[in-house]
């Protein structure tokens, strides 16, 4: 059944994932890491030391490039599916093999916590998950032979994100629960002691202000409360009495069993609370405690924290056949929260490969500074972005993948490639004529009588339109007779016109110079249009 589940996770995230690209922090990675000296592999990320990650998106630069992002999709998968696997052998001692399967499925199939089932950056974080969980397995033996085992998980943990950290705290606390000798505390000495090396030397002190540490109670708070909503697949405005309900039903367990605490369960409750705390204190002010990369970290928590405390109990058969309905009504609603995010991430991602079509289509003459998608992926410039490409392969649609693409794809594509070629009407000199006849393509209102080289509207109705086709590496001559502004609309693979490019004040020329480009097949349409009984005039040189 494991398996199973296991398998159909997998599946799933995949299929999920099938359409996705590189998005935001990951563009960090390919555009600053991909050269060779130790700052590539230690300089922090928003505070964050990623080694482990950065070796894991160079091999994979230099196996598959950037032209397919399953292989990024399939390690983070890989990961997932290690720590769902991790926590129900930690569970399982306390559950048994059968009801462990609850909340490793819980896990597995947590759609509120999307970040880190569709993002592969958050390999940072589920890194740091699995070594944590994989030292926590090593500690629950009680066993010096695995000693060297979970502190060796636990420095790889650290090698993914700062959540190592708290696994690093839940460590301590189980080793000093456990009441071993003191001399076995060097399983998380070494580790520690080689994160501060690291910390003194490439480490980065995020602001710690009076407003974050007081309102860290509050933070937690909120942190558990969308942590257990995110668990139930719930809405966020039911976190706070599923928070309380936990609370009192864990400290009920514990008090109902007359013992000390179990070393596991001091641990993980160590844990989680080192990990709420220190977000509050330090990522307070960018950091939502309810966002879905947060989500994942506090429930796997979370359900070492139930387990050690439910462990033993038995369960009639009514309320397990509850439990069953709860569990399936929870998956549910993260399989939903799931597909939202996929929809979410695909359109941001649409419209990213859109972008980056459109820079490499003007390649020959975009400027290396210019920012494409400022929304989605800020940090990517041209320039940058095409010494990539050159490298490692474009993720970008092709032509034809965008010529198929949605309409409202392919007008941002069209939009983007304006800017990127900085298409705008001129003035010139009404003497400059054509030196080839314009390719027309439509009119309307009025008819069209040659003028030498150049074709004229003579406009019967408002409005009167005109038009034009021109290929790359020309240049369109508008003259607008006196009269009202003429407005200039392009598309090019769009399916009709946008927002006007320009307009030709009534009795003026103007120019639209079309740069030759890297899609010397696909001709720029020129609407240009009057709303009076003037005439208007084009001609292409």
């Amino acid at each position: 059944m494991l398996g199973l589940l296991l398998l159909l996770a997998a599946v799933l995230i995949l299929y999920a994932g099938r359409h996705l690209t590189f998005f935001y922090d990951e563009w960090n990675f390919i555009l600053q890491r991909r050269g060779g000296g130790v700052d590539t592999y230690l300089d922090p990320h928003n505070g964050h030391l990623v080694l482990f990650p950065v070796i894991v998106y160079k091999v994979l630069f230099a196996l598959v490039g950037l032209r397919h992002y399953t292989p990024y999709l399939a390690v983070m998968v890989a990961l997932h599916l290690l720590s769902a696997g991790l926590l129900y052998l930690l569970v399982r001692r306390s559950l048994g093999p059968w009801l462990a399967l609850a909340p490793t499925a819980l896990l597995l199939f947590m759609g509120s916590a999307y970040q880190d089932l569709l993002w592969p950056f958050e390999i940072s974080l589920l890194t740091s998950v699995a070594g944590g969980l994989g030292a926590m397995l090593c500690l629950q033996r009680r066993s010096r032979r695995w000693d060297g085992a979970a502190a060796l998980l636990l420095a790889w943990s650290l090698t993914g994100s700062a959540v190592g950290i708290p696994f690093l705290a839940a460590a301590a606390v189980v080793l000093i629960a456990q009441r071993g000798p003191w001399t076995r505390l060097w399983v998380v000495v070494a580790p520690a002691a080689l994160f501060a090396v690291w910390y003194l030397g490439w480490g980065t002190s995020e602001p710690v202000t009076s407003d974050a540490v007081l309102g860290a109670p509050q933070y937690v708070a909120d942190a558990a409360a969308g942590t257990l909503a995110g668990i139930a697949g719930l809405a966020s405005e039911w976190g706070p009495p599923l928070a309380v309900a936990a609370v009192v039903a864990i400290l009920l367990a514990v008090w109902r069993r007359n013992e000390t605490p179990s070393a596991m369960l001091l641990g993980a409750a160590a844990g989680v609370l080192s990990f709420w705390l220190l977000a509050a204190v330090t990522r307070a002010e960018s950091g939502d405690p309810t966002a879905s990369r947060y989500l994942y970290v506090g429930a796997v928590f979370i359900a070492l924290i139930a387990s050690e405390a439910s462990a033993g109990a038995t369960l009639p058969r009514g309320w397990a056949a509850l439990g069953v309905v709860l569990l399936i009504g929870a998956i549910v609603g993260n399989l939903g929260a799931l597909r939202a995010a996929e929809r979410s991430f695909e359109s941001s991602d649409a419209s990213v490969r859109a972008s980056l079509d459109a820079v490499e289509v003007a390649a020959p003459v975009v400027a290396p500074t210019f920012v494409p998608e400022p929304l989605n992926a800020p940090q990517v410039t041209a320039g940058p972005y095409l010494a990539a490409v050159r490298d490692l392969g474009s993720p970008a649609l092709t032509l034809p993948e965008l010529e198929r693409a949605p309409a409202g794809t392919r007008s941002h594509s069209d939009q983007v490639l304006e800017q990127a070629e900085r298409l705008a009407p001129v003035p010139v000199a009404r003497a400059i004529f054509g030196t080839s006849r314009p390719m027309i393509e439509a009119s309307s209102g009025g008819r069209v009588v040659q003028v030498g080289l150049c074709d004229r509207l003579l406009p019967t109705v408002r409005p009167g339109i005109l038009g034009v086709g021109v290929p790359p590496g020309r240049e369109l001559l508008v003259h607008a007779a006196a009269g009202k502004a003429a407005p200039i609309s392009l598309r090019r693979l769009a399916a009709t016109f946008g927002a006007p490019l320009g307009f030709v004040a009534g009795g003026t020329s103007d120019a639209v110079r079309f740069p030759a480009d890297r899609a010397p097949g696909l001709i720029w349409h020129v609407d240009v249009s009057v709303a009076s009984a003037q005439a208007i005039e084009v001609c292409v040189r």
